[in-house]
């Protein structure tokens, strides 16, 4: 009688597990088309790294003493007309503060009372992202 009971025990453990592995396997299965998704858009932004990086890090040298107006200009008419020239791949819409900052850490700056507009968070992603003190005139 035990051993009859303990097998329908094994039998019921068995089918648990059998049925929380396939529920496992559907999951996954459905990351698997996120995940191909991924790997398509990382090879291809992979190729606009470099250019994106050099718009970034020239963002953080050179535009901390503008006002917006004029950052602007210097990040369209003067660093993308660059890229351009030169066959600098970048991507289509520059933004440096997309390599320089996340939302997480737009949003730590906003409670620390940081105020959202753009300019404010360039300044601090200029502050952040440099090695020494930097130049920023904020009007």
């Amino acid at each position: 009688m035990d051993a009859k009971q303990a097998a329908e025990n094994e039998a019921a453990r068995c089918a648990s597990r059998l049925d929380l592995a396939n529920r496992l396997v559907n999951a996954l299965g459905s990351e698997s088309e996120r995940w191909n998704n991924a790997i398509i858009q990382l090879t291809q932004d992979i190729e606009l790294v470099v250019g994106d990086v050099l718009l970034a890090s020239s963002f953080v040298s050179y535009v901390g003493p503008f006002a917006k107006q004029y950052r602007e200009m210097i990040i369209k008419d003067r660093f993308v007309t660059f890229f351009k020239k030169n066959n600098i791949p970048s991507s289509p819409d520059p933004n440096p503060l997309l390599i320089l900052t996340d939302d997480a850490q737009k949003a730590v700056w906003n409670t620390q009372k940081l105020p959202s507009d753009r300019v404010s968070t360039e300044n601090a992603a200029i502050l952040t992202n440099s090695d020494r003190y930097s130049l920023i005139i904020d009007p």
